[in-house]
């Protein structure tokens, strides 16, 4: 059979390609939109009723009451105030209000010093504000990335230092997430579900990029670079944001 009669396997396996990044990139819009939602039902509904109640506690323990039962609303209180503070962290990792507020610099901020604080793990971000003027869509996918490395990095790495980049370079945003932790060995690497990086190969690929995860050269813990293509947008909204 000649050329013009061999048939077009080459471009059908693109257009497979093409469909199934598609349809992933529609499944994160969904579950994003989703979690936007929930978010906001979490801070603005049961957080008011949990701040309502810590109001009724506190007119409560202005009366006259006995030792025994002015402890006990104290107690109310503290574990009030303690659920508060669960619901909020549940809320932004859901959803970041800075996302909301466009932000996503300060939004890696925020995920970066809660990281911190809440694992004792140094960890530095190279980033700069007007670099990452993105649309909601880039942003929610370069938040995700970065905050399932993280977790990945407290859950399995053993590390006490973490090295975050979020950089341009020319018509790319390109991400590096390194640790000084005990690495993953080749058994890890073969069973990506197994460290959660199934979800993170799926936006990455949703948005036409590419991943690389490996051991680092120095350290001997984890690094993962991430190289996604912006849209042309991308450069009239940072241009906006360093003006």
């Amino acid at each position: 059979m000649d050329k013009r009669g061999a048939p077009p396997y080459p471009r059908r396996d693109e257009q497979i390609v093409g469909r199934r990044a598609c349809d992933t990139s529609r499944l994160q819009t969904i579950r994003d939109d989703e979690r936007r939602h929930i978010a906001r039902e979490l801070h603005d509904d049961l957080g008011q009723l949990l701040a309502t109640l810590r109001v009724d506690l506190s007119l409560l323990q202005q009366q006259a009451l006995p030792e025994n039962a002015s402890q006990q609303i104290h107690s109310m209180n503290e574990l009030l105030l303690s659920a508060i503070t669960s619901l909020r962290r549940i809320a932004s990792n859901m959803r970041p209000r800075a996302l909301d507020d466009g932000s996503l610099y300060f939004a890696l901020q925020t995920l970066r010093e809660d990281f911190e604080q809440r694992y004792s793990i140094e960890c530095e971000l190279n980033a700069a504000e007007s670099e990452l003027a993105l649309d909601d869509r880039y942003s929610t996918a370069v938040f995700r990335i970065v905050q399932e490395s993280l977790t990945n990095i407290a859950r399995h790495a053993q590390a006490e230092h973490v090295w975050l980049s979020v950089r341009r370079h020319g018509q790319t945003l390109r991400i590096g997430i390194a640790d000084d932790g005990i690495g993953i060995s080749e058994p890890d690497l073969a069973k990506p579900h197994s460290l959660g990086l199934i979800g993170m190969r799926e936006r990455v690929r949703a948005l036409q990029g590419e991943m690389v995860l490996g051991d680092t050269d120095d350290r001997g813990g984890t690094r993962i670079d991430v190289v996604l293509p912006l849209p042309p947008e991308a450069d009239r909204a940072s241009a906006a944001a360093a003006d």
